[in-house]
């Protein structure tokens, strides 16, 4: 039983925390004001402790505060669990209504050299310092680089992936009873968080789509804004388009630097029903 109650404590503490290439309706990276390290909401998300398992999913948003629901499973029995996240422009904070906890991950502009404090269970104060933005961590989940590294003075690190949140952690000083870690295993997609504009995914950041009507040059732009032609593309072919601007007589941007310019004869835009848009930005408030 004190196994038990130390693994909910201790997990409570841990706590949860593509390039585009111009090819039909392909991924964008997330655009927002600052770098998000929250969890995406569209994504199931499992950990592995010392004692068990854990999987948690986006729930809602209440009063600025997003609801994750999930199950510790830890042999004995299931244990169902509610947490929220909140993130700005000051940090991520993560807590659980239940245990009446908040737990600050990080502390943003990210950057090396950050520190902020908890105080944990025992009443120790814990200084926790940002070491590294550039780490390359393993995980069963996957490996992720440009990992920020945060340690702690009582030995433990944590590991922070963009829009994933933590993916490991682990106290290497720890000099007596179990190990302590936590590490994700596995991401996937949830389904029910998917909002769909007719056959396609509606994307975070999308504000529309094209359809190419006759044959029309893709561009790229550089630093200095010159276009440099890639590849003509077909009749038929479909594009999310995430950023309009008025250079070159009016230019769709497609993610990564890519552009098509605005000829009604040549391909037809489209912009999705507000509704969906209104889906899409509660869940990516910072788009």
């Amino acid at each position: 039983m004190k196994k038990v109650v130390a693994f909910r404590i201790l997990s409570l503490l841990a706590a949860f925390a593509v390039l585009f290439t111009a090819m039909p309706f392909t991924e964008k990276a997330f655009a927002s004001e600052f770098d998000s390290y929250m969890p995406d909401p569209t994504k199931i998300l499992t950990y592995a402790y010392y004692e068990g398992i854990s999987t948690q999913e986006f729930s809602h948003v209440k009063e600025g505060l997003y609801i994750w629901k999930g199950i510790y499973s830890y042999g004995e029995e299931d244990d169902p669990f509610t947490k929220y996240y909140r993130e700005d422009e000051h940090g991520l904070v993560s807590g659980n209504f239940d245990y009446g906890y908040s737990f600050t991950h990080l502390v943003y502009p990210v950057k090396v050299g950050t520190t902020w404090s908890y105080v944990n269970d025992e009443g120790e104060k814990i200084i926790c310092t940002i070491t590294s933005l550039t780490k390359t961590v393993k995980t069963k989940a996957g490996t992720f680089k440009n990992v920020v590294e945060v340690k702690e003075s009582d030995g433990r690190y944590r590991y922070y992936a963009k829009h994933i949140g933590l993916i490991k952690a682990e106290n290497p000083s720890l000099d007596y009873g179990d190990p302590e870690y936590v590490e994700l295993v596995s991401i996937k997609t949830n389904p029910k968080m998917i909002v769909m504009w007719g056959k396609e995914e509606l994307k975070k950041g999308q504000i529309g789509k094209i359809t190419v009507l006759k044959p029309i040059n893709l561009w790229k732009r550089d630093k200095a804004n010159r276009l440099h032609f890639v590849r003509v593309l077909k009749p038929g072919e479909q594009y999310r388009v995430y950023t309009y601007d008025n250079r070159y007589g009016g230019q769709y941007g497609l993610g990564g630097g890519y552009y098509v310019t605005k000829m009604p004869s040549h391909v037809k835009y489209e912009t999705p029903p507000k509704r969906l848009l209104d889906k899409v930005k509660v869940l990516y408030p910072n788009e």
